[in-house]
C-alpha cells in the first residue's frame, strides 16, 4: 500500500511540475514552434516512460522510474522558478504603457518678496517646448501665461526685474543650473512644485523590422554620453549598429534650435530621438533608455565582467560614481589584453575618451564591448546561484517603450537563427566646430556631421529594413 502511495505522488509531482514548466515555457514565448514541439516531446516522453517504469513489477525497472521521475520533477521545478522570474522581470520591463512623468518648478528672482505662488499677480512666463507642457499649464489654470520659445530672453527678464516668473521643468532647470556658466542657482528661488504625469499605451504590433534609439545618461542625469541606433530585422537576418557621436551639433526639432545630443540628456529622450529621426531621414520605433548609476550594482551582482583592450590606457577619472572631480581617488590603469574588472573600474572605463586613441569614437566601441560583455556574463549558467538578484540588479538600468511581443519575437529569432545573422556597424563622423548649446545659452565644442557619411549611413538603414 505504501509503495503505491509513493508512486502515485511522485507521478503526480513530475506531471504538475511539467505542466507549471510548459505554462511558464509558453508564457515566456521565445522558443520557435520547432524547438518548442521538439521541448515539449521530450518532457513528455521522458515523464511518460518513468510512470511506466515504476509501475513495472521488475525491481531494477522500478528503482529506474522513481530515479528518472525524481530527476525530471527537480529539474522542471527549478526550472519552473528560473522561468517564472523571468516572466515576471519581462512583465515589468515591458508592461503594455509608459508613464511619462515631468516636474515642474514656477521661479522667480531670490529678491522677490512673494514666496508661494498663490501671491502671484503678475503672468507667469512658460517654456513652449517643455514636456507636456499643456497638462502643467491645466494644472495651473488659475494664472495668466505667456509662452517663449528662449528660455535665456526671460531669465534675463527675472535678473533685471524680480517681479517675474517662469513656469519650467526640473530637467531644464537643473540643466542650466548645473551645466552652464551663464546662471548662479543663487540667483532663483522655487516658489511652487509639482509634477504631472499621464500613461501612453504601447504599440503591440510587432513588426519584422525596426530601429530602436539606445542611449546611455551618465550618473548626473545631465550628459547623454552614448548614442546608437539599432536597427533589426528578422526576415532578413540583419542588424545595424549606428554609432553617434555625442557632439553631434544637429537640429533639434521639439526646440526650435540646433544643440548636441549630449547637451540634450537632461530632457526626455523622445527630443533626441526626433533629433535623430530628422537628421537621419528615418522613423525610430522605439527608445531604450539606459541609466549608467545601475552598471556598477550590476556588473558587482555578475562578479565583474571582462573587458578586452587593444593597448594600455589610464582613465582620466577616479574610481568613483557620482562625481566627476578627480582630484582625490584612484584611477584605474588598463593593460593591454582581457581581464575582470568590477563593477567602478567598468564604470570609469566606460567614461574614458580623453585617453583613448579614438578619443569619442574608441569610448563608443568601448560602450559596446561592455554591453556585450555584460549579455553574455547574464546568459552564463554560472550566475543561476543568484538569478534573482541579477534580474533584480537590472530592474534600474533602463526604461523603454518597447512591447513585449517585440522583445519576445527577438529573442526567438536570435535563438533560432543566431548563427545566420549579420551584424553590420557604422560610425559616422564630422569635423570640430563651434555652436550655441545648452539650450542655446552658451557656445560649446560640436561636431559638425558629415552628411556624406550620415546619409551613407541612412541609406544602409533603409536598405535593412526594407530587405525580406
Amino acid at each position: 500500500m505504501k509503495k503505491i502511495v509513493l508512486k502515485n505522488t511522485l507521478s503526480l509531482i513530475s506531471l504538475v511540475t511539467l505542466i507549471f514548466l510548459l505554462v511558464s515555457v509558453l508564457k515566456i514565448n521565445i522558443l520557435s514552434n520547432k524547438y518548442l514541439i521538439l521541448f515539449i516531446m521530450i518532457e513528455v516522453v521522458i515523464n511518460l516512460l518513468g510512470i511506466i517504469l515504476i509501475n513495472l513489477k521488475k525491481k531494477v525497472f522500478l528503482i529506474l522510474g522513481f530515479i528518472l521521475l525524481l530527476i525530471i520533477s527537480v529539474v522542471n521545478a527549478f526550472g519552473f522558478y528560473y522561468l517564472d522570474k523571468t516572466n515576471t522581470f519581462i512583465d515589468n520591463g515591458f508592461s503594455d504603457y509608459v508613464v511619462v512623468n515631468t516636474d515642474y518648478l514656477v521661479i522667480t528672482n531670490t529678491n522677490n518678496p512673494i514666496n508661494d505662488i498663490k501671491d502671484v499677480n503678475n503672468k507667469i512666463y512658460y517654456y513652449k517646448y517643455s514636456k507636456s507642457i499643456d497638462l502643467a499649464l491645466k494644472k495651473l489654470n488659475k494664472y495668466r501665461f505667456e509662452s517663449t520659445d528662449s528660455i535665456s530672453s526671460v531669465l534675463n527678464i527675472i535678473n533685471n526685474d524680480s517681479n517675474n516668473y517662469l513656469l519650467i521643468s526640473r530637467s531644464n532647470y537643473d540643466y542650466l543650473m548645473s551645466s552652464t556658466i551663464l546662471y548662479d542657482r543663487n540667483n532663483y528661488k522655487i516658489i511652487k512644485e509639482f509634477s504631472v504625469s499621464y500613461k501612453e499605451l504601447k504599440n503591440n504590433t510587432v513588426k519584422d523590422s525596426y530601429t530602436i534609439y539606445l542611449n546611455g545618461v551618465d550618473f548626473t542625469g545631465v550628459m547623454r554620453d552614448f548614442n546608437m541606433l539599432v536597427t533589426v530585422n528578422t526576415k532578413s537576418r540583419q542588424i545595424v549598429l549606428t554609432s553617434i557621436l555625442r557632439g553631434y551639433y544637429i537640429d533639434v526639432p521639439a526646440y526650435n534650435i540646433k544643440d548636441t545630443l549630449m547637451c540634450l540628456g537632461s530632457l526626455d529622450s523622445d527630443v533626441s530621438k526626433e533629433a535623430l529621426e530628422k537628421l537621419f531621414d528615418v522613423d525610430i520605433d522605439y527608445t531604450f533608455n539606459v541609466n549608467t548609476n545601475s552598471l556598477v550594482n550590476i556588473v558587482d551582482t555578475l562578479g565583474g565582467v571582462e573587458f578586452c583592450s587593444d593597448y594600455d590606457f589610464t582613465t582620466t577619472h577616479v574610481l568613483t560614481t557620482d562625481t566627476y572631480n578627480d582630484k582625490n581617488g584612484t584611477k584605474l590603469r588598463v593593460t593591454k589584453g582581457c581581464k575582470n574588472y568590477n563593477g567602478k573600474e567598468i564604470l570609469a572605463i566606460s567614461r574614458e575618451r580623453l585617453n583613448l586613441r579614438d578619443n569619442e569614437r574608441g569610448r563608443i566601441n568601448n560602450c559596446r564591448k561592455i554591453l556585450l560583455s555584460i549579455g553574455k556574463k547574464t546568459l552564463n549558467t554560472s550566475t543561476l546561484s543568484n538569478y534573482s538578484e541579477i534580474l533584480n540588479s537590472y530592474s534600474n538600468l533602463y526604461t523603454t517603450d518597447m512591447n513585449k511581443k517585440t522583445v519576445t519575437n527577438l529573442f526567438k529569432s536570435l535563438i533560432e537563427n543566431y548563427s545566420d545573422y549579420e551584424i553590420i556597424e557604422q560610425y559616422p563622423d564630422g569635423s570640430d566646430g563651434k555652436g550655441m548649446g545648452h539650450l542655446g545659452t552658451q557656445e560649446v565644442g560640436v561636431t559638425i556631421p558629415d552628411m556624406n557619411q550620415v546619409n551613407t549611413a541612412s541609406a544602409k538603414i533603409k536598405e535593412v529594413l526594407k530587405n525580406k
